[in-house]
């Protein structure tokens, strides 16, 4: 039998975020730069362009070692604004390209970007093949102790560290690549959220589990904007909004945060590579310190440890707002956040074992649903009429849902969970 307290029901919702109004006692809460490359480039003739004066280029993005292809690599013409990912085979095609001599920029993670000259020749098209070098580096586990105040925030001086400063690209890499996704393949995707609580003493109880539909629009970043009302009046709800992953490649994060070596460190029985960062000490609001993970072969980024750095005053007892995300991947190399878990402490009182030790919130992924197009299609030119089963990329053992995904209602930015307000 079913039990009656776990209330299953459909909630459609927009946005990067997570949100659900925060009511105490009985809480919901919402949630490089080296390169080696070979270019083999030669003109193909025979393809023509839309005019003379412009032309193509054909590329393959393979490793180094071995020449395999390395599908989902990033290509970019910064000249241009041009930036699209490589098919699952590495292959690439940037066609009306102005003729003349153009900077093409390479990435795939893990490896060293390529920055490449190539010279575009009007009417017709050149291929190219970009061979990327693995990078390897090597870190030791360290006894991460509480860092000093961050009084010059910034991305780390390579001068400083310079084994640091490639892992740190690496993590900015992970960014920009959500980043791309997010901008130019927009998508939808479900989670199963389940809220519970767990009482002063020890009993854990479940208050609801629903689905929610979320678009890949995201919250901007500011020092001071964490903590905001979803309103304008007095009693309308406080909201934390937490920084995810593409805030990293955000200019204003990076400048009000100071980035620290937390060497490796062993998770779940999973060897990492630990990112720590603490927000500046001019900014007086609450903001976020925390803590990002990636995997030290791939350089995937595969868990972060966000927290509040000031409770605001007047919320009902709080004493720590966290919460652990977990990536997976959409498709190859490709990020995508597979699960969120939230908890939200409160002060106790030993003589009053009913109350609420903690609200907490998990969300699960269960499949995405690209809008228009996947990554690898060009994205000047998507494949929009293909079904939404073919640009839909179910995980892993979670449940499927069959019905193709839609959106409603109006769009929300950003990961955000509930505060108490009493």
């Amino acid at each position: 039998m079913s039990n009656p307290l776990v209330a299953r029901r459909a909630v459609a919702q927009i946005g990067d975020m997570h949100r659900v109004p925060w009511t105490f006692g009985r809480v919901r809460a919402a949630s490089l730069i080296g390169c080696a490359a070979v270019i083999v480039s030669h003109p193909v003739h025979g393809q023509s362009t839309s005019t003379d004066s412009t032309g193509s280029i054909v590329g393959f993005v393979v490793t180094k070692e071995g020449g395999v292809p390395l599908g989902y690599s990033t290509v970019s013409i910064a000249a241009l604004s041009r930036e699209r990912f490589t098919s699952a085979d590495g292959k690439f095609t940037l066609g009306d390209l102005p003729a003349g001599p153009l900077q093409l920029r390479v990435r795939h993670l893990g490896y060293s970007p390529a920055d490449l000259s190539v010279v575009v020749h009007p009417g017709g098209a050149d291929t190219i093949r970009v061979s990327l070098t693995h990078i390897a580096v090597r870190l030791t586990t360290m006894q991460v102790r509480a860092y000093p105040e961050c009084k010059n925030p910034g991305i780390p001086k390579r001068s400083s560290d310079s084994t640091f400063a490639t892992v740190f690209d690496q993590l900015h890499q992970n960014a920009e690549q959500y980043r791309l996704l997010t901008e130019t393949y927009p998508f939808v995707y479900a989670v199963e959220r389940t809220m519970s609580r767990v009482l002063v003493n020890g009993d854990a109880k479940t208050d609801g589990i629903d689905t929610l539909l979320i678009g890949s629009n995201r919250w901007t970043y500011k020092p001071g904007g964490v903590v905001t009302r979803d309103g304008r009046t007095p009693t309308a709800p406080v909201m934390m909004n937490i920084p995810t992953l593409v805030n990293f490649a955000d200019k204003s994060f990076l400048e009000n945060h100071c980035f620290y070596n937390g060497g490796l460190e062993i998770v779940d029985g999973t060897e990492m590579l630990r990112v720590d960062f603490i927000a500046a000490s001019r900014i007086k609001e609450p903001d976020v310190d925390g803590s990002m993970y990636l995997d030290p072969a791939s350089f995937q980024i595969r868990r972060s440890v966000l927290r509040l750095t000031k409770i605001p005053l007047g919320l009902a007892g709080l004493v720590e707002t966290e919460a652990v995300t977990m990536f997976g991947e959409v498709l190859p190399s490709i990020p995508v956040i597979a699960d969120i878990a939230s908890v939200n402490r409160f002060r106790t009182n030993p003589n009053r074992p009913l109350t609420d030790a903690s609200s907490n919130e998990r969300q699960r992924l269960i499949k995405v649903q690209f809008v228009k197009g996947m990554p690898g299609d060009d994205p000047r030119r998507p494949d929009v009429d293909s079904r939404p089963a073919h640009r839909t990329v179910a995980v892993p053992d979670v449940r499927h849902i069959d019905k193709p995904l839609a959106l409603f209602g109006d769009a929300r930015n950003g990961v955000r969970v509930g505060l108490p307000t009493r």
